[in-house]
């Protein structure tokens, strides 16, 4: 496979065997990286996950199987609310495996609160309730995502501006053990645990601003009502531009926090909040999961009589709140691009246009710069001439 790495949008030349070819870099993580590519033999265009070219990882490595299972997931996820991946599958030239996902266009949620801050109370809770229902099939399924944050949760865009909200990135999730099924045992994409479990390592997995307490004291506390947690901090992070803890300094500081301090109130973060979603806020936020909602069913259920035109998104309404201020003063927690990396277009365009959106054009601020100091230099010229 030839292939030229560089930064997103990137265009690249070549093929994985006879049947893929690759035209754009999408992304680009600590190990992986996702092209934009076409299958030869259906003509459809997909986003290839292949472990970044020169990785050697044995058969057992945390990364390898990572990588395995997120294929094994959410491959048997089926929910319009979760990205799918279609097939793992091998380089015939390296024997490397490589992820064939659904290709997606639009830009992931840490985006767009980097691009544009604080969002509308409806849309936030639009965005929410979208997730939950993507929560309550991986439920359903014995899959606890671990991970949900603004980086891994997609606004895909459909024709006539139609946005729908996807969880991405199955890497980190805890499966429970399901006994082997012989009629599945040949499906490549069969949800059953790996030999390996990915929750037995003893690391922190997650990512600690959105992390529930339960976290911190490692997998066997982990349920449902963990990603309700980290629901709600995402949730409280659309409302106020950051997480609740995101000032915080120091590392064990943090996790001091997440493990004995309850979230602020967030209508004393964010005026206009009504006391409904503040009380949906602090149910999903509270730090003994059993004080928490029972199931993401549960948690929808107590969200939509706060959105009274239903839980649809446009492209349109993806804007900041009227009533933020221009710079919110936040510590911005940027994208992890191996989190984030289902980004797509649906053309084979480099840059692509979630790219473009999503770059701050810094041109005019130096171009003013650089006329007041030419301004400058000729004042001063004139004054050594009198």
């Amino acid at each position: 496979m030839e292939r030229t790495l560089g930064t997103l949008g990137i265009r690249v030349q070549g093929k994985i065997g006879d049947k893929y070819e690759l035209s754009t870099v999408l992304g680009e993580g600590a190990i992986g990286t996702v092209y934009a590519a076409k299958n030869l033999q259906t003509g459809r265009r997909v986003a290839i996950k292949s472990l970044r070219l020169g990785s050697v990882l044995a058969p057992h490595d945390p990364e390898l199987l990572r990588f395995e299972q997120e294929a094994r997931i959410a491959g048997s996820l089926a929910s319009e609310h979760i990205a799918q991946v279609l097939d793992i599958e091998r380089d015939p030239a390296t024997d490397a495996p490589f992820l064939v996902m659904e290709l997606l266009r639009g830009e992931d949620l840490q985006s767009l609160l980097d691009r544009v801050g604080p969002l509308q109370v409806d849309v936030a809770l639009r965005i929410a309730a979208q997730v939950c229902v993507g929560l309550a099939a991986a439920h359903a399924a014995g899959v606890v995502h671990r991970d949900i944050k603004p980086g891994n949760l997609f606004l895909a865009r459909r024709e006539g501006g139609a946005i729908v909200v996807k969880i991405l990135d199955f890497g980190l999730a805890k499966i429970r053990r399901l006994p082997p099924d012989p009629s599945t045992s040949a499906a490549p994409l069969a949800l059953s645990a790996p030999q390996l479990s990915m929750t037995e390592t003893g690391q922190l997995l997650g990512s600690p601003l959105y992390m529930s307490p339960e976290q911190l004291d490692g997998a066997k506390g982990v349920d449902a009502r963990s990603d309700l947690f980290s629901l709600a901090v995402t949730l409280f992070a659309m409302l106020a531009g950051k997480p609740p803890h995101a000032d915080v300094k120091s590392f064990p500081l943090l996790l001091k926090h997440i493990a004995t301090k309850p979230m602020p109130k967030v209508r004393e973060v964010v005026p206009g909040v009504g006391p409904d979603v503040e009380a949906l806020l602090e149910r999903a936020s509270r730090l003994e999961r059993e004080e928490r909602f029972s199931s993401a069913a549960a948690m929808l259920e107590a969200m939509m009589p706060l959105l009274a035109g239903g839980m649809a998104l446009r492209e349109d309404m993806l804007v900041g709140r009227r009533d933020a201020p221009s710079e919110v003063g936040m510590t911005q927690v940027k994208s992890d691009p191996y989190a984030t990396i289902e980004r797509a277009v649906a053309e084979e365009r480099a840059p692509t246009e979630a790219t473009v959106a999503s770059r701050p054009r810094r041109w005019p601020v130096w171009l003013g710069i650089a006329v007041v100091l030419v301004a400058a230099v000729v004042m001063a010229l004139g004054l050594l001439g009198r």
